[in-house]
């Protein structure tokens, strides 16, 4: 059992010892097979213990650190008897979840994060340590819903279209998941503009024309990975309706559901609304990508982009 190392090139997958069924590590093991990358698997044990009204530090006891290795135990089982082939490494860290986690994957290639569902305590968690290693993750990090066991097979990859600006680092990993998947790409842009502004603009402007001016936007952007990739299946959906509810909408019967998260300066690092709310409901594993450079030409997409709610 390793302790310090970080994972080269690897799938890495955070366990807490909460999912009895494994769900998150199996889909690593999957995700890392179909790779070819070994699989990292990571268990945190506190480096604190609350003492009354205070956060007393203190190193863990022999009992932790026990407990910790049959919860990596347990986890490697399942990644071995998913996928028998792999290579799995664990890994036994003591300090800040999220801190440790990062550390192991400053070099991987996927994160594989297992969600606790809709509950009240669940939103609490998934607020701070899964939107926490979402938004600043070095690679793309999958966060996998509560009720999954094992890969879908719908043959449907769902993409949520933000703008342009942010196009072609999205579809540069679903055309390629899409062919080797046998998958239709189904590429989705919702918008509404805040508050009363909506119900202005909505009154005012023919949406239809709306959705074919963006429909258009998005095609040019599809031109060349349609002929890149011409045994994929497109379809292009533009919907005036709060993204995080129709992006959610479209997670049921999906394999996957990818999505970019938003750049930031400096050391500030979050996701927004919609991909919070994503993370928390979605039915389908949800692919986070690393903030591409964004492009600067203007479109009728960044208009709206400034003063409305798109996806992500």
């Amino acid at each position: 059992m390793s302790s310090k190392p970080t994972a080269q090139n690897s799938v890495v997958v955070g366990v807490d010892g909460l999912d009895q069924r494994y769900g998150a590590v199996r889909y690593a093991a999957h995700e890392a097979r179909r790779l070819g990358a070994p699989l990292d698997v990571v268990h945190v044990i506190p480096g604190y213990l609350p003492t009354g009204s205070m956060m007393m530090m203190t190193l863990p006891d022999d009992s932790f650190r026990s407990y910790g290795a049959e919860i990596l135990l347990r986890a490697r089982e399942a990644a071995v008897n998913t996928a028998p082939e792999l290579r799995v490494r664990t890994h036994l860290r003591t300090g800040g979840l999220v801190q440790q986690l990062l550390e192991v994957a400053s070099h991987a290639r996927l994160v594989v994060l297992g969600s606790r569902g809709p509950s009240s305590l669940s939103r609490l968690w998934t607020g701070g340590t899964l939107t926490s290693i979402a938004s600043q993750a070095a690679c793309p990090v999958i966060v996998v819903p509560p009720a999954f066991d094992q890969p879908a097979a719908h043959h449907r990859i769902v993409v949520g279209f933000k703008s342009p600006a942010y196009a072609a680092q999205l579809f540069d990993a679903a055309f390629p998941l899409a062919q080797e998947l046998a998958a239709e790409l189904v590429v989705l842009h919702a918008w509404r503009l805040q508050g009363v502004y909506d119900d202005l603009i909505a009154s005012r402007v023919e949406l239809e024309r709306w959705q074919r001016q963006d429909t258009e936007v998005i095609e040019k952007e599809l031109a060349g990975y349609r002929e890149a990739f011409p045994d994929v299946r497109v379809r292009v959906y533009v919907r005036h309706e709060d993204a995080a509810g129709a992006l959610v909408r479209a997670s049921c019967g999906a394999d996957r559901l990818l999505i970019e998260r938003p750049a930031h300066g400096g050391l500030v690092h979050h996701l927004g609304r919609t991909a919070r709310a994503v993370l928390r409901e979605a039915d389908c594993p949800v692919e986070v990508l690393p903030a591409a450079r964004r492009r600067t030409e203007p479109s009728a997409l960044h208009a709206k982009e400034r003063s409305g709610e798109l996806v992500p």
